[in-house]
């Protein structure tokens, strides 16, 4: 979006409520997270006892809460975060009782300052200094390495907000400190060395030496644990190079990391930094991004394969990445891609009521299968019940993240980035305004905006994005205002009462992937295939629903002949219009589905890992049939990524 003059603001909490399919998805979220909040693991008699689950719970419980207007939940944040200031040492350290260790006094610190942001309570603040001071006078003698090193730079608006204008200097030199001693994310993002998926990076042999390493060190306790994890040693270690490819290519750590540079800038008063974070999200797009807009990373960076795995936690914290870079940036492609993931890897993470949660997906699914074998992830691909996995607490915290990037502020206007349906309160030129969105978008067509209430008339500049492959038109007083394909921009008075809606034109739009694969969407929505499903339950570990097809999935969209121009469908798809139930991603009744020309793709089948990977010769039957596709959240299995298939 061209911006007009002004820093752009992110709303406060709460500023933004969700309304329609959004209000109804968040109070599954918010389901979901009671479920959580009952599991006995997630906080024994009061206690921090499950490293990074309970404050990135706890933060989850404060973002909802927040975006909710919920007291119950406010208050049920307030008992949970508790066990964390509980767990304070007088000289201000603090964790957990079952360890974890600085990752997890780091997802401490951001809990604390959401906790801060929704309640005002000073005494976050106080936990917050105070950790900080024996941060400061520890420094020195404290092991770092692996996870927590390289996200160091997570403390610094905390830093920011204990500072509140005062700058103390003792708190300036530690966030230098810890911008230092971490990954050199600016220079990673400056010119950016992992083009390949991880395993063509680091031989396994060498991967397997530096978990071996950290997980021996890790679980050790008195004497053997100095040995193993002193600062000398830990400083070796950090700077060998299996060990921070390790690190820098770890999903949640480098979506972590998209944002650091325009924190930089915020802290230190840099100028230019913004940029920095633009290229790294670029670069995560274009060398390991499929079609679902979020990079893939089943545990580390995956490449462009759609069978590879797109973790939820890493699309999470992607989702807070983009919001803080779309505010310091205001560039459109950031908020393209907050709903590609909102919209498409959130709405595939779970079951459609949100009883089972996927720590991974992938982008071509023909099955959801559990592994047990499998460390870090041992639902596989399937769905996890039952306990609070990292996918199911991702979730919590990532959908009202993205509620805050629908609209921004800055002087004299307001900027709408993302689209839901949703109640915008701003202060704009010294006046209250109160917004409805009304909408079904991404699933219909038109955003129609009330002004529910102003005081009085207010004179302001509205800037509305162009969701990426949709034009769209202002329409006011039944009169097309303006339109667009990249941005609109109007100046005008606004009112109690005042009444205009956005039109959207969203064709069906096949699109080359990187990989030479074609995808289609409707605006941000990914489209799949839909070939029937079955839940199951994996007897080999309890909690995992499976999935497996119904009907047959090997096949691809028939595309037209055209020399050097882009795919077009070889004929018009049908659409059929759904209900848009209080389950937006239901998988029974989708909010539409389209019926497109088909032809069997020879020999797609299962590789010897079992999973749908495309053959290295394509060939397609001679005969076609329509197939049914949905939304890419509205199936659990399902193909969204396609061989060329051209009319014969």
């Amino acid at each position: 979006m061209e911006t007009s003059a002004g820093k752009l603001k992110i709303l406060p909490p709460g500023s933004i409520t969700p309304e329609g399919w959004l209000k109804d998805q968040m109070q599954l979220v918010n389901d979901l997270q009671k479920r959580l909040g009952a599991d006995p693991s997630m906080s024994g008699h009061g206690e921090w006892t499950n490293g990074e689950i309970l404050p990135r719970y706890v933060r989850g419980l404060c973002l909802l809460a927040g975006a909710l207007g919920d007291k119950q939940l406010r208050d049920k944040a307030e008992s949970f975060m508790s066990a964390v200031f509980d767990s304070a040492e007088p000289g201000g350290d603090f964790g957990g009782r079952s360890g974890g260790g600085l990752a997890a006094k780091i997802e401490g610190v951001k809990a604390a300052l959401t906790f801060y942001e929704l309640t005002g309570e000073e005494r976050a603040l106080t936990f917050l200094r105070k950790f900080f001071k024996n941060q400061f006078n520890t420094l020195s003698v404290t092991p770092m390495w692996y996870d927590a090193r390289a996200r160091l730079p997570e403390e610094l608006p905390a830093i920011a907000a204990v500072c509140r204008g005062e700058q103390p200097v003792w708190l300036k030199e530690l966030a230098a400190k810890l911008v230092g001693l971490s990954c050199d994310w600016q220079r990673i993002a400056d010119r950016f060395p992992y083009k390949r998926p991880f395993d063509k990076t680091l031989s396994a042999s060498a991967a397997a030496r530096v978990a071996r390493t950290v997980k021996t060190a890790e679980n050790a306790t008195g004497k053997r644990r100095e040995k193993l994890f002193g600062v000398a040693r830990a400083e070796s270690e950090w700077h060998r190079l299996s060990h921070r490819i390790m690190v820098e290519t770890n999903g949640v750590n480098i979506a972590k990391a998209v944002k650091y540079p325009c924190i930089y800038d915020e802290f230190f008063g840099y100028a230019g930094r913004e940029t920095l974070s633009l290229r790294l999200a670029g670069a995560l797009e274009r060398y390991h991004a499929g079609a679902t807009g979020m990079f893939a990373a089943d545990g580390r960076l995956a490449g462009t394969s759609p069978v590879r795995g797109i973790d939820v936690e890493s699309a999470a914290e992607m989702t807070e990445s983009l919001l803080e870079v779309l505010a310091a940036t205001g560039e459109s492609a950031c908020a393209d891609l907050l709903e590609e993931i909102a919209y498409n890897v959130l709405g595939a993470a779970a079951l459609d009521d949100l009883s089972a949660v996927r720590d991974k997906i992938a982008t071509n699914r023909a099955a959801a299968s559990a592994d047990a074998k499998n460390v870090a992830y041992p639902f596989g691909d399937a769905y996890a019940s039952g306990t609070p996995s990292r996918g199911a607490v991702a979730l919590l915290s990532a959908y009202p993240l993205f509620l805050r990037s629908v609209c921004l502020s800055r002087e004299g206007g307001l900027d709408f980035y993302s689209y839901a349906p949703c109640t915008v309160r701003a202060n704009v030129n010294g006046a209250e305004l109160k917004i409805k969105l009304d909408t079904g978008y991404p699933f219909r067509n038109t955003i129609v905006f009330r002004v529910e209430e102003a005081e009085g008339d207010v004179s302001l500049k509205l800037n509305f994005r162009v969701p990426r492959r949709t034009s769209m038109q202002l329409v006011s007083g039944g009169q097309i205002v303006a339109s667009g394909e990249r941005n609109i921009s109007v100046t005008c008075i606004l009112r109690t009462g005042s009444t205009f809606m956005l039109r959207l034109n969203i064709p069906l739009t096949p699109a080359l992937n990187r990989d030479g694969t074609v995808s289609f969407y409707k605006g941000s929505l990914l489209m799949a295939s839909r070939p029937g499903e079955e839940l199951y339950a994996d007897r080999a570990l309890r909690g995992a629903v499976c999935a497996r097809p119904t009907g047959k999935w090997a096949f691809a969209p028939v595309l037209s002949k055209r020399a050097g121009g882009r795919p077009v469908l070889a004929g018009n798809e049908r659409t059929v219009v759904g209900a848009l139930t209080d389950r937006p991603f239901s998988h029974a009744s989708p909010p539409f589905e389209l019926k497109i020309l088909c032809r069997n793709v020879v020999g797609w089948d299962y590789d010897e890992n079992g999973l749908p990977s495309l053959p290295k010769k394509i060939r397609f039957s001679e005969e076609a049939a329509e197939r049914t596709f949905v939304p890419f959240g509205c199936t659990a299995v399902g193909m969204a990524q396609f061989p060329p298939c051209h009319k014969p």
